[in-house]
């Protein structure tokens, strides 16, 4: 008896947690890390700055990007705004005030960080922020191959969810080709395990592998 209840609570349980697994890989998908990888060996350069920056404007709903896990940057940061504030392993910017970083670098090798982003919804979709990514050399001449009217070398774009319980998107809009975008192994690894989960959950769905389950659940009852 008490197998045949245990096998009845797993067969309700199992749809539940597959339905977890399943919304957090969305939620990555849609609102995750990204990993972003910068060749500077072209630049021509070999010290100099990366400057990031959120749009921002009075009167939006909120939206924030976080970067951190910042690889090749030096010491040396330059924080020109209130809407920019140090977190663990990098900073956080805020799109409701100004925000700017200058952050010293050695060029020739790889920059490389992870981005994220979350904000508050926004019905109406009036506010898209855009996080953007330009470098400069000592007397803060552009360098790579950089958008000529925003000197950014990447533009990565926020959309606010449209509902209080939904998900933001992220675009990425690449000017340099020598830059890099993947999601981090993180999120790919969830949204894999949803996926073999719905596999597993549709294999015990078949009529064989239903028919020997009932059978061995059969099997343990009392005579």
């Amino acid at each position: 008896m008490k197998t045949a209840i245990k096998h009845m609570l797993t067969s309700l349980l199992r749809p539940l947690a597959l339905a977890l697994v399943l919304g957090a890989g969305s939620a990555a998908a849609s609102a995750g890390v990204i990993h972003v990888a910068i060749d500077t060996s072209s630049f021509g350069a070999a010290t100099g700055y990366l400057d990031m920056q959120l749009s921002a404007s009075a009167g939006v709903p909120l939206a924030t990007a976080v970067v951190n896990n910042m690889v090749g940057f030096d010491s040396n940061a330059f924080i020109d705004s209130w809407g920019l504030t140090p977190v663990a392993g990098g900073y956080e910017f805020r799109n409701d005030t100004s925000n700017d970083l200058f952050h010293a670098v050695q060029f020739g090798g790889i920059l490389s960080f992870d981005l994220s982003f979350a904000g508050a919804p926004d019905p109406l979709t009036r506010y898209v922020s855009r996080f953007v990514v330009g470098a400069f050399d000592e007397s803060f001449a552009p360098l790579g191959h950089y958008d000529p009217v925003t000197g950014a070398l990447a533009d990565f774009s926020w959309t606010p969810s449209l509902t209080a319980f939904g998900d933001g998107s992220i675009g990425v809009l690449l000017t340099d080709p020598h830059i890099t975008v993947v999601p981090e192994p993180a999120a790919a690894l969830l949204v894999g395990l949803g996926l073999a989960c719905m596999a597993l959950a549709r294999r015990r769905r078949q009529p064989g592998a239903t028919a020997r389950q009932d059978a061995a659940a059969g099997t343990a009852l009392p005579a």
